[in-house]
């Protein structure tokens, strides 16, 4: 007996040093509408504050500019073409449909060292029992299955399914909640909770907001500060929603100083791929990416790359910027890096705490690679090579060749004054392609403009 306590009182003080991990994930974020990369539109007052508290990734990435890829390459530190999960899952065989069974993510790396694990808001990773939440390493799930979600709940509003998006179907594990209030409040509610019902162990929280994604709801507490000049519908509605992300990044941030978390938690912030901002898109938000080229669904830099900040007080050097590229492959080595977990050896990403801290001077990447259907992009230093495609899913650019340490914007195509770095580029894409493997499915093709085998799925159900 005294052995056993004795174990107990260690694994309590190793439990009582390793750090919380908040990933916040924002959902369609336009690169250019934050304050901190110039955005005027509203203040982001919060989000600003949470970059300058530590250190903002210029150049940092998503692995695919597109909801539901996007997430399952941060979730398994993969890129989500090695194992097929290259599109949208929508209405079809959900036996088939969403992360692969046999990935292993980071809640799962977490949760097996000791870590409180919870998903609170959108999954996008599959639908039957095997692919939920709580099957995949989170202890605790709230929130919604599906690609998008309706804000404004109410609690006598009856719920319902359609291919892609879900109304009033807010889960706690399996159970349908009936709630009232507006989602991003609720959200930010239950995150709250679920740190102050931790505070005697390690956690990881993936807070997966839907905000900015549409549906372009306002809430009735951000109705009154939305600028009178904006009158056109849809930005009013996305300004407001990110007012609303802003005020609940606040909420966040100032809770953890309210119970002396704050220094003891490395939080990570991204949005899953560049703002929706070109109108025959379906997830038309209005969102602004300038000064890059691209929205969502493009490997041009508007879709991939995207507001990147790592925060931990006294341990991160605040107000600082890192330029190397990174990546969300890099959250789960990361993690597993201060939980003292294990992961598997085919992981993608790199601990980054060592080069944000100024600790190692190299390049944590030396190339960085995308493929999203016909799309393919790779980054290697500061050049860029890229064959995106336009919304009609129909014309091809070709591969193109910038210089992005001094076109950003993708503007100028150097493929003809740098032949030999075209090819290089090509020869190493080829090479890190070689590793991929076939799509499992195919999004809708209203949704998923890049895919032109893909069907229209329309059919509605429960879920």
């Amino acid at each position: 007996m005294r052995t056993l306590a004795v174990f107990l009182t260690c694994l309590s003080a190793y439990a009582a040093d390793r750090p919380n991990i908040l990933i916040i994930f924002a959902d369609d974020l336009g690169y250019a509408d934050i304050g901190v990369h110039g955005g005027k539109a509203v203040p982001t007052p919060n989000i600003d504050a949470l970059a300058a508290s530590g250190v903002r990734c210029t150049s940092g990435y998503v692995t695919c500019p597109y909801c539901s890829p996007s997430r399952a390459g941060m979730l398994t530190g993969r890129a989500q073409t090695r194992f097929g999960h290259e599109f949208n899952p929508h209405v079809g065989n959900e036996a088939e449909l969403g992360l692969p069974l046999d990935q292993r993510t980071i809640a799962n790396e977490l949760h097996d060292v000791g870590y409180a694990t919870a998903l609170i808001g959108k999954w996008h990773q599959g639908f039957d029992k095997p692919h939920h939440p709580n099957s995949r390493g989170f202890d605790e799930f709230f929130g919604f299955l599906v690609g998008g979600h309706n804000y404004a709940q109410h609690l006598d509003a009856d719920p319902e399914f359609g291919s892609g998006h879900s109304h009033n179907m807010i889960y706690r594990g399996d159970k349908l909640q009936k709630l009232d209030g507006f989602l991003t409040d609720i959200f930010t509610d239950e995150a709250i909770g679920f740190m102050d019902r931790n505070k005697q162990k390690p956690w990881m929280l993936y807070l997966a907001y839907n905000a900015v994604h549409t549906p372009l709801e306002i809430s009735p507490k951000v109705a009154a500060r939305l600028p009178a000049e904006v009158t056109e519908p849809n930005r009013r509605g996305y300004l407001a929603l990110l007012l609303g992300l802003d005020d609940a990044i606040g909420r966040i941030t100032a809770h953890l100083k309210s119970i002396g978390a704050d220094k003891n938690t490395l939080i990570l912030f991204v949005s899953d791929n560049g703002g929706s901002g070109r109108k025959p898109y379906l997830a038309y938000n209005t969102g602004v990416n300038t000064p890059l080229r691209g929205d969502k669904g493009q490997t041009l830099e508007g879709g991939i790359r995207v507001p990147f900040f790592a925060s931990w007080p006294g341990q991160l050097p605040a107000g600082t910027k890192y330029d190397h590229p990174v990546s969300t492959l890099d959250f789960l080595p990361t993690a597993c890096a201060l939980a003292g977990a294990k992961h598997v050896d085919s992981i993608e990403g790199v601990n980054l705490l060592p080069y944000l801290k100024g600790e190692n001077n190299t390049a944590p990447h030396t190339t960085l690679a995308w493929r999203f259907g016909p799309q393919k992009a790779i980054r290697q230093g500061d050049w860029k090579l890229v064959d995106a495609r336009d919304f009609d899913a129909k014309s091809q650019s070709g591969w193109q060749l910038f210089d992005l340490s001094k076109d950003i914007g993708e503007a100028h195509d150097l493929s003809a004054q740098f032949p030999e770095k075209k090819a290089e580029l090509i020869k190493l894409w080829d090479a890190w392609n070689s590793q991929n493997i076939a799509p499992k499915w195919h999004g809708s093709i209203t949704e998923d403009p890049t895919s032109p085998a893909a069907k229209p799925a329309t059919k509605k159900a429960k879920k």
